[in-house]
């Protein structure tokens, strides 16, 4: 199973914020933007793993980051429900009153590709993948805060 995670900041209508990441907002940027060219336009903090190197590197990592050690494959079982850890690509937001944040899981890239004309990656895995979010197997979204 390959997940893929995405921190969005939405306004107070709940519209995702994007920005451009090039001080370039001419028509062509953003037709490459529409068409992939992801590292044109920030949509928010990503971060992704396959589950099958799930494994943390105990001495890498801490209790705000975990650190993988990609030093195996452990594939899941049907059935099997394990914990999983996946950091995000580090941020800073500031928020106003209604702003929100949204937490989106998904099989594949929510980013999109790169560059315009590069395929978007297609995983190996099939079947139904469940993620438990609550009871025993709750989830959460662990996040440092900073007030003024």
């Amino acid at each position: 199973m390959d997940l893929f995670v995405l921190v969005q900041k939405l306004d107070a209508y709940g519209t995702p914020l994007q920005a451009f990441t090039v001080p370039n907002q001419s028509a062509v940027a953003h037709d490459l933007t529409d068409h992939g060219a992801t590292i044109l336009r920030y949509k928010g903090s990503d971060g992704r793993l396959r589950v099958s190197a799930r494994r943390l590197d105990e001495t890498l990592s801490t209790e705000d980051v975990p650190a993988h050690s990609f030093d195996r494959v452990e594939k899941l079982s049907a059935g099997e429900i394990v914990a999983i850890e996946i950091d995000l690509f580090p941020i800073g937001l500031a928020f106003h009153p209604g702003e929100q944040l949204r937490f989106v899981i998904s099989s594949r890239n929510l980013l999109g590709t790169l560059m315009p004309a590069i395929r978007e990656y297609t995983g190996a895995n099939s079947g139904t993948h469940v993620i438990h979010t609550g009871g025993q197997h709750a989830s959460y979204l662990q996040l440092p805060v900073q007030t003024r």
